[in-house]
């Protein structure tokens, strides 16, 4: 089901991909029970601290759920498979995106300000620390960087404290996947886009929560506009 990590790069975050491709080909279905930490340390040729690393991300993300004693289970959320038959009838149309952007617009400029609100220091330096790799990434490689993208995203929804509205984001980025990914290839769009985020955290930071608000419509509107531009070109 696993293979071997690559020796260098971020090695959770291969593992991250490599557990999302199974879930996304159906190798993996919701309730299904990942294998044990030793045993998940040895397809990939990790050490378990590693392991444990990309663990946490997926629960963060909303995509596995650690069971005490039980182990690790990917996520039964009601409606899943719902939301990929979604996916398939939608058809994402360059209307349809619209609508997509106009309800992502509306739950993460609340989103955003509930965060700045409530989010404590150790949630503000994942934000920066994400932001820090981003920079490192340059524009070369749109799979980690869409990673991250989705990451930033949802940690701010994560310390907004609803796990309703985290959700709801997850999916809304799953409709939105391909049209992110390509955007994400349109040169110059990765470096707007981090340049954006450190923009949000740094009135997070000063817990100004309608100028985080407002940074946070202009990131998006800058992303429906490279969306819409790439869907001229196709």
């Amino acid at each position: 089901m696993f293979e071997p990590v690559k020796l260098y790069g971020n090695l959770s975050e291969d593992i991250i991909n490599q557990i999302m491709q199974t879930i996304n080909n159906g190798e993996l279905k919701p309730g299904d029970k990942l294998p044990p930490e030793r045993e998940m340390s040895t397809m990939f040729s990790v050490s378990r601290t590693v392991i444990r690393d990309a663990l946490k991300t997926l629960v963060g993300l909303g995509i596995v759920t650690i069971r005490h004693g039980m182990g690790a289970y990917i996520n039964e959320v009601d409606g899943t498979e719902d939301i990929s038959r979604l996916a398939s009838l939608l058809q994402i149309s360059r209307g349809t995106i619209e609508e997509l952007f106009q309800v992502r617009e509306v739950l993460e400029s609340q989103a955003v300000i509930w965060c700045t609100q409530k989010a404590n220091e150790q949630d503000l330096k994942q934000l920066e620390h994400i932001v820090r790799k981003g920079k490192e990434l340059g524009d070369v490689e749109e799979s980690k960087f869409a990673l991250l993208d989705a990451e930033f995203h949802l940690k701010i929804v994560e310390a907004a404290g609803n796990r309703v509205l985290m959700r709801l984001m997850i999916n809304l980025l799953d409709l939105l996947g391909e049209n992110r990914a390509r955007v994400l290839m349109v040169p110059g769009q990765q470096r707007l886009s981090v340049l954006d985020h450190e923009t949000i955290v740094e009135a997070m930071k000063q817990r100004d929560p309608k100028l985080a608000q407002q940074r946070m419509l202009i990131h998006l509107a800058n992303v429906r506009k490279a969306i819409q531009s790439v869907a001229q070109v196709s």
